[in-house]
């Protein structure tokens, strides 16, 4: 293991390989360094390359193993030179190094940062890395203090997290009057799949673009199939026969899967009037689903598989 000294003036040498050799060696560097390496990787020369690449060898190097003895000093590091006392593109390059590292106990350390308008998106990037729920519960402590144009960047990351505790928040968010934060709360919520306790109400489709009311369908038959694989079937249904009476083939379609793999007697019910269907795609699709459900072995077999793939993304 090289001495702090020696690899700093390693990492700070006008000879490119002296500084190669250095960095290379950071894994085996003690975290100590890390505070001058952050002012060393403000510079837009080879010794700021060299002082980044370092900085990123360590958080590999610890990343190999959680159990590492440098894990906690580098977290503590990165931390530190995220903070103001460093220049930006420094704040910027630790968030994103902890991102890979980070534990739950350091998020509300970093969420502190989703207030500084330069370094939210890389401190909400940073938290939706972090497994825990101590990730959710800042992200939606934070929800609540941002500009309504950052709203749909939080909610984005809860629902990539498929936060259960962010349910009511996004259904709350399908209310507002602001269309790029009900669309985005209808996303999370379709992402996130767990029933609140009021019903929800999903943002009008005909006041949305043609992208947006997708965006919200495609939301509500997410839902819908995170519902019938919990056994909510009545939930379910209700969502897959009002997508059976859009006017597009491919809604009509992914509805028609989804009742395939509920495998009710309502189901088959809303199923067979589609069997006749102007549509031939949608024809096709009807008599899929229906003949699955008429074998008893296939429709244990699509149960099984339901966990899979969503019925909107399949259509």
């Amino acid at each position: 293991m090289p001495d702090d000294q020696s690899f700093l003036t390693g990492i700070q040498s006008s000879n490119a390989d002296t500084r190669f050799a250095a960095w290379r060696q950071a894994g085996e560097a003690s975290p100590a360094v890390i505070p001058q390496l952050g002012k060393l990787a403000a510079g837009q020369n080879g010794v700021g390359k060299s002082a980044r690449e370092a900085l990123t060898t360590m958080v590999h190097a610890v990343g190999k193993d959680a159990n590492s003895p440098n894990r906690a000093g580098v977290v503590k590091g990165l931390l530190e030179i995220s903070g103001p006392d460093y220049p930006l593109p420094v704040r910027v390059h630790a968030l994103r190094l902890l991102s890979n590292i980070a534990g739950e106990d350091v998020a509300p350390a970093i969420a502190k940062w989703i207030a500084a308008a330069d370094l939210r998106e890389e401190a909400v990037y940073c938290l939706e890395r972090i497994p825990g729920e101590a990730s959710n519960k800042a992200l939606i402590a934070a929800y609540k203090d941002v500009p309504d144009q950052f709203k749909p960047r939080i909610l984005a990351a809860l629902g990539h997290r498929r936060a259960q505790s962010a349910a009511r928040l996004c259904a709350d968010a399908m209310r507002s009057s602001n269309k790029d934060i009900a669309v985005m709360g209808a996303r999370a919520f379709g992402r996130i799949g767990a029933k609140p306790a009021a019903a929800p109400r999903y943002p009008e489709t005909g006041t949305l673009s043609e992208t947006q009311a997708t965006d919200v369908i495609d939301a509500m038959l997410r839902y819908a199939d995170s519902q019938a694989r919990d056994g909510n079937t009545a939930e379910a249904m209700t969502i897959y026969r009002s997508a059976l009476e859009r006017p597009q083939d491919h809604w009509q379609c992914a509805a028609l899967i989804g009742l395939a793999k509920l495998g009710t007697a309502d189901a088959a019910a809303a199923i067979l009037p589609k069997l006749k269907s102007n549509s031939r795609r949608v024809r096709i699709t009807a008599e899929s689903a229906w003949k699955s459900m008429a074998d008893p072995t296939r429709v244990a077999a699509v149960r099984q598989t339901s966990g899979g793939e969503d019925a909107a993304s399949r259509a």
